[in-house]
């Protein structure tokens, strides 16, 4: 081939590549800062006040044992219901819950011990289809059903075969469709999955597989509680909602949390430490150690050691010489005689 040919070969060639060029920027959308400063976007909306938005894809992991299905099952009563959950409010939508570990019959026993009566609101299904497959049918039973929530417990027994949860890549795979689905439904997909057995400085860490999966997620619980423990404490963090640690108290009759009068940073103390802050909040929610000393039986060198380490681990906080209070807790013994500049310390560190 002559360069004229070439040449005429780059000439046809040339109008082709740019309607190829065209219709790849007419798939994305480029805009300039002060275009995007103009839009205005609705606020937020939420299933659980604050907490579960109503679209996206959240993820709640736990240890075996530690009692995540029980809260789920919770959590999915109250928002069928449109009932409070844990002192915040719930929108009443309809709900889906993929039990794929317990059979209907261990499902039914464990809704009877939680004082559960589930009405028409809220639905299970005990099995399920597998991979793309599985996704599909899903999409299909939200459209059909009009579900706002799904809570797939476990996550694992959905996820394709060929798909490895400790691969970034797979992971990103099969949870980027999943989530997109979510977004473009309008619902909120909860996925279930396991903590790994050894702590981790950040929760977060803890949560099995791949970083991708917490990547993935809007929404992110973890329910830390050991075996034959009364006391959790539910971790949430996520992309549009406020990071915090919520204090629950597990109980047999009937089965399920309710919220702890404790501190979220109290659970897991040992019964020593533990007695200093009830005496602390008997006398007041702030008080000197000789008192605290008295009130728990041991002298006053020792209550200073405790004092000190429960200061070190921000639940308490040193007022003055040899004077304490709880953290987030405001002064109301007025027995106790603290200066101005304590009293205005105490309430800025109460937010008052």
């Amino acid at each position: 081939m002559n360069s004229f040919d070439d040449f005429e070969a780059l000439v046809e060639r040339l109008p082709q590549e740019e309607v190829q060029r065209r219709e790849r920027l007419a798939k994305v959308q480029i805009m300039n800062g002060a275009e995007l400063m103009l839009k205005r976007f609705p606020e937020p909306q939420y299933l659980w006040d604050s907490v579960l938005p109503d679209a996206g894809l959240a993820v709640m992991a736990a240890s075996k044992a530690a009692g995540k299905t029980l809260l789920l099952l919770q959590l999915a009563n109250a928002i069928s219901r449109g009932r409070e959950f844990l002192g915040l409010p719930t929108r009443l939508t309809k709900v889906l819950y993929l039990q794929l570990e317990l059979s209907e019959r261990r499902t039914q026993q464990r809704l009877l011990k939680m004082g559960i009566v589930a009405n028409e609101y809220l639905h299970f299904a005990h099995r399920w289809l597998c991979g793309e497959e599985g996704l599909l049918t899903l999409a299909d039973a939200i459209k059909e059903h009009r579900f706002g929530l799904v809570i797939v417990d476990v996550m694992q027994l959905l996820w394709p075969m060929d798909a490895d949860t400790n691969s970034y890549q797979d992971v990103y795979s099969v949870l980027g469709p999943l989530r997109q689905l979510a977004n473009d439904l309008g619902v909120m997909i909860l996925l279930v999955t396991h903590r790994r057995k050894a702590e981790t400085a950040d929760y977060l860490d803890g949560v099995i597989g791949s970083v991708g999966i917490t990547a993935n997620a809007d929404v992110v619980f973890s329910l830390i509680r050991n075996r034959g423990e009364d006391e959790a404490v539910l971790h949430i963090d996520g992309n549009d909602i406020e990071s915090r640690k919520i204090a629950l108290r597990f109980s047999a009759d009937p089965l399920g949390f309710t919220l702890s009068d404790a501190q979220p940073g109290e659970i897991g103390l040992t019964a020593e430490r533990r007695e200093v802050l009830e005496a602390i909040r008997k006398l007041g929610g702030c008080a000197r150690t000789h008192d605290i000393a008295l009130s728990i039986g041991k002298k006053d060198d020792t209550t200073s050691h405790l004092l000190d380490k429960l200061a070190d681990l921000g639940l308490l906080v040193r007022m003055g010489y040899g004077q304490w209070a709880i953290r987030n807790s405001i002064q109301s013994d007025q027995s106790i005689q603290t200066d101005p500049i304590t009293l205005s310390r105490l309430n800025t560190l109460n937010g008052t």
